[in-house]
């Protein structure tokens, strides 16, 4: 071939190729478009939160007794209708009703009306939908803590205050630019301290004020181990694992650009290597320990790195998300037996893989996200905490002494609960 040929042929393939086209920029969609891709985020989101719910139920049943199983279900379920209802009836406007730099919104029952679609951006049924699960998925982080020795009902209302009330005003004084957001510059991208942490110190209020398992300490607490099928938290790692993916990159609130696929793609790498490296951490750490990888903790280690990377998954290089979740790894894995030693019952280790990691990646940010302030990030995460704390046990105490909160004790052996 000679050299006018081969010069005509490249002339060709440049002519025909499409890397022109990417060179130039693509398209912007309609608006049209936008409204309907951002829409269909905060659903994807919303059922990403119905799939981690089903995940956190199915790790916690995998480390409970078989007798406990049906109400580990039956309270998984009771918290995901009971925060439908209360975020329609106080959370939403709650939530997002607040002026900037306010500390509460109005209590308003929100109303699916989507008078100007385009102005808005998405659906008010989506973005409902979205807000809604993660209240519900905080609910059901408490239930994992406090299994096999409360009652329905008491823990049903603990989960509607919860989903109506806690989760919602941490929510305005984030999410919605209220007070910490506005003032102290506070950054939570994934909800680390708006749902993990808050939810996590609520599981803490019910561990203290419900108190530990029948036979868990003192004599015969050999007897109380897990025995319904340790494999079933690594299938609930899968879904909680999924979950938080897609949670995270609803956290956007956009995916209408170039720009927005790109970072909702960087968030999902992020998210996925965090959880390798908690996972992995938590396997040396059993395995120098107990001489063997502990399933149970393996898991917990995982959900801790998820966790840990949560309030932003953004920013981060790799290397870093390797250190963050690393060290959740480290958190959740070390934990447990401190805790222990107070005698707090945590059965599904929502102390540490929420509430401690939760804070962890909170404060974590003002390394990573150059627009984050070291002490804002620490009021903020403070005052969620303590919020959530104290609400909770103010909520669990006096459900103790007027209806009761504890099943009635029952012998670890016994294959039934009274």
């Amino acid at each position: 071939m000679t050299k006018a040929m081969r010069l005509l042929v490249l002339s060709a393939a440049v002519a025909i190729s499409p890397a022109p086209l990417a060179a130039q920029g693509i398209e912007p969609p309609s608006d049209t478009t936008r409204y309907l891709m951002d829409s269909l985020l905060f659903v994807s989101g919303g059922v990403a939160a119905l799939i981690a719910l089903l995940g956190l139920a199915l790790r916690d049943l995998g480390v409970v007794r078989p007798q406990s199983a049906p109400s580990i279900c039956l309270r998984s379920a009771g918290a995901y209708a009971i925060a439908a209802i209360m975020f329609w009836l106080t959370g939403y406007g709650l939530a997002f009703s607040v002026e900037d730099g306010g500390l509460l919104g109005d209590f308003n029952v929100w109303s699916n009306e989507d008078i100007d679609p385009l102005a808005a951006g998405s659906s008010a049924g989506a973005r409902w939908f979205f807000y809604m699960g993660l209240a519900a998925l905080g609910a059901v982080i408490t239930s994992g803590a406090a299994a096999e020795r409360v009652k329905l009902w008491p823990f049903l209302v603990a989960g509607a205050v919860f989903a109506g009330l806690i989760f919602p005003i941490v929510v305005s004084w984030s999410w919605s630019e209220g007070y910490f957001a506005s003032i102290w510059r506070f950054k939570d991208h994934g909800g680390a301290a708006v749902l993990h942490a808050s939810a996590g110190a609520a599981a803490l209020a019910a561990i203290l004020v419900v108190g530990p398992r029948a036979g868990k300490y003192g004599p015969g607490a050999n007897r109380l181990t897990p025995t319904t099928s340790l494999p079933m938290t690594f299938i609930g790692l899968v879904f909680f694992w999924i979950g938080m993916l897609v949670i995270n990159a609803a956290g956007l609130g956009a995916l209408n650009s170039v720009e927005t696929m790109i970072s909702a793609a960087t968030i999902i790498v992020n998210t996925t290597i965090a959880g390798a490296a908690g996972l992995f951490t938590a396997v040396i750490l059993t395995q120098i320990v107990y001489r063997r990888a502990n399933l149970a903790a393996v898991v917990s280690g995982a959900i801790g790195g998820l966790v840990s990377v949560a309030a932003d998954p953004l920013y981060p290089a790799i290397w870093q998300v390797l250190l963050i979740g690393g060290v959740g790894g480290v958190v959740v894995t070390v934990a447990p037996p401190f805790l222990d030693r107070f005698r707090l019952d945590d059965v599904s280790n929502a102390v540490a893989a929420h509430l401690l990691c939760g804070v962890w990646s909170t404060i974590i940010v003002a390394w990573t996200n150059p627009e984050a302030w070291l002490v804002g990030q620490l009021a903020g995460v403070t005052a969620i905490v303590v919020f959530s704390f104290f609400t909770s046990v103010l909520v669990w105490t006096a459900l103790k002494y007027t209806f009761g909160v504890r099943l009635v004790a029952f012998d670890p052996a016994s294959p039934k609960p009274a």
